[in-house]
C-alpha cells in the first residue's frame, strides 16, 4: 500500500468528516480503559454481538503548515452511527475532533494502527525535519 497516496485520498473526504459523539458505558466487571480506543471496542464488540466497531481516523487541523494531526480511532455503531466509547485525557479537549471512516478492509487498518498510531500529514520531507535543529555535540573524553 502506498500511504502518501492513502492519507491524501483520506483527506479529499475531509468534508464527510464528522464529530462523535461520546458515550459512557460499560458493565459489572468492565469499564473501558483511558486512551484505548481498539481494546476498548475489541472487547464491546467480543462482549455484545450486536454490536459493530467501527475503524477510521480522529484528525485536526490543518494547523499553520497546512498539515494535519491524525490518529488511528475505533468506534462502536449504534444506530448506523460512531459512537465514541473511550475516555481520553482530561487536558484533551474533543471539540474540534472530526471521525473520518477508513475506506479499506479491516487487515488494512490492523496493519497501520500501530505504525500510523498519530502522525503529521502532509509528510515533513528529512529536510523539513531537522531543520532548525542543533547540531548534536559530542564531548569527547581526555585520556
Amino acid at each position: 500500500m502506498n500511504y502518501e497516496t492513502y492519507f491524501s485520498e483520506l483527506l479529499e473526504h475531509e468534508g464527510e468528516a464528522a464529530s462523535i459523539p461520546f458515550r459512557i458505558i460499560g458493565h459489572v466487571d468492565w469499564e473501558p480503559k483511558k486512551n484505548d480506543c481498539h481494546g476498548n471496542v475489541d472487547h464491546w464488540v467480543a462482549h455484545h454481538p450486536e454490536a459493530k466497531a467501527v475503524r477510521g481516523w480522529l484528525f485536526w487541523g490543518p494547523d499553520a503548515a497546512h498539515r494535519y494531526n491524525i490518529m488511528t480511532h475505533s468506534a462502536v455503531e449504534d444506530e448506523r452511527v460512531p459512537v465514541d466509547i473511550t475516555p481520553i485525557d482530561e487536558n484533551t479537549p474533543r471539540e474540534g475532533l472530526r471521525f473520518l471512516l477508513h475506506g479499506g478492509s479491516e487487515e488494512e487498518f490492523d496493519a497501520m494502527k500501530m505504525p500510523f498510531s498519530q502522525l503529521f500529514y502532509p509528510f515533513m520531507s528529512f529536510e523539513e525535519s531537522s531543520d532548525g535543529q542543533m547540531p548534536i555535540q559530542v564531548e569527547i573524553p581526555d585520556y
